[in-house]
């Protein structure tokens, strides 16, 4: 282990965080608490979802959010993402401005249908003809569940080593693991990343997406760690869940992962201080019941 290492974290509240929130929070509050977020030190910030305001209606000021904080994050740095369940989200976030994008094909065929409401080769059909319209753009390609299902069905590591070969061979650079359920456990975590490492992905190219429903988020995160994986996403305040996933949890506090590799001396750019101060703040702002170390930690006075 490299403890003179960079983490990058990506910040990943402001969608992943906020989608599944109870109650509705104002496009300006959205922007401004974005804005803030940007000052604590993330480069990348997943910052909306392009889908159905049907299914997600948290997400249905999208083009406004990204309008709003667009050109702070220019001056800031921070490269901004948009998340994309078909070739019509991918095509609104382009409009919106937004230069990268994050498609989401889970690996779990009934979370997929729950998800997308199609078969897994289905939407991974729709990413074929995506990444022909999508020129220009940079995407990641998000595939959920990879550490396990919270609905049973097995998961198929070698159809996700497979479908990173063939996106890779269009031109994809990124790919993001998921434990979307935050079900896996940090002996199976070693193992799957083991098994697709030896299988031949590069996890200079893998960022790490990890709930934190049993409690074992940070333990997990360790295990990438150890693993090699330097690219991890994360959530103020660990705010978060699926909306599709029965009981899921938030992610992976922004703070407490922070904090962790920070005590051991591993850089991450961020403000720890400020981004415990600014999820103390989100929580009290939009009504939202954190559930990081750090922040209660602060709210106790320690």
């Amino acid at each position: 282990m490299d403890y003179t290492q960079k983490i990058e974290i990506a910040e990943v509240c402001p969608r992943d965080g906020w989608q599944n929130h109870p109650v509705p929070i104002d496009t300006d509050t959205k922007i401004e608490l974005i804005r803030k977020m940007m000052d604590c030190g993330p480069k990348r910030i997943e910052v909306t979802s392009f889908v159905n305001p049907k299914a997600v209606p948290q997400m249905a000021d999208n083009a406004r959010v990204v309008d709003g904080v667009r050109e702070y994050a220019r001056e800031k740095g921070v490269t901004l993402i948009g998340l994309a369940l078909n070739g019509r989200g991918v095509d609104n976030a382009r409009a919106a401005g937004l230069t990268h994008v994050s498609f989401g094909v889970s690996v779990s065929e009934e979370h997929n249908l729950r998800n997308s409401n199609k078969t897994i080769e289905a939407s991974f059909e729709d990413f074929r003809k995506i990444m022909d319209r999508a020129q220009g753009m940079n995407v990641l390609l998000a595939l959920p569940c990879t550490f396990g299902s919270p609905f049973g069905d097995a998961i198929d590591l070698d159809r996700v080593l497979r479908m990173c070969e063939e996106a890779k061979a269009m031109g994809v650079k990124e790919f993001g693991l998921a434990d979307t359920a935050g079900i896996s456990n940090p002996r199976h975590t070693r193992e799957v990343l083991r098994y697709l490492k030896d299988g031949g992905l590069d996890f200079s190219q893998v960022s790490i997406h990890l709930h934190d429903t049993r409690g074992m988020g940070l333990a997990n995160a360790w295990i990438a760690l150890e693993e090699g994986i330097t690219h991890f996403d994360a959530s103020l305040g660990g705010m978060g869940g699926c909306p599709f996933v029965p009981g899921a949890k938030g992610n992976i506090a922004t703070e407490d992962l922070v904090n962790m590799v920070s005590q051991m001396g591993m850089e991450t750019g961020y403000d720890l201080d400020a981004a415990i101060a600014l999820a103390v703040d989100m929580g009290g702002r939009i009504q939202a019941k954190l559930s990081s170390s750090m922040s209660s930690l602060c709210k106790k006075g320690h």
